[in-house]
């Protein structure tokens, strides 16, 4: 069978919500990424989330890289 459709994978065939629980919208650098955790502190990027065509453009910002994220606690607000 061939399904031609301009819907996405996920809403043609839904996965269980337990697999979005791993996923969040960061900011790197001003760009809005959807990651998803990999392994302690090691992100891959899911969808790149701007309206900003030259973001599309930077490899960096491309679906399947992995993005290491530290946090250190003299980050902390207050």
């Amino acid at each position: 069978m061939i399904l031609y459709t301009m819907m996405p994978d996920e809403m043609v065939y839904p996965v269980d919500a337990s697999a979005y629980q791993k996923q969040s919208v960061i900011e790197l650098n001003g760009v809005q990424l959807l990651v998803q955790e990999t392994n302690d502190q090691q992100y891959e990027i899911v969808r790149l989330m701007s309206n900003d065509p030259m973001d599309f453009l930077n490899m960096q910002y491309s679906p399947g890289q992995k993005i290491k994220m530290s946090y250190s606690l003299s980050n902390k607000p207050y």
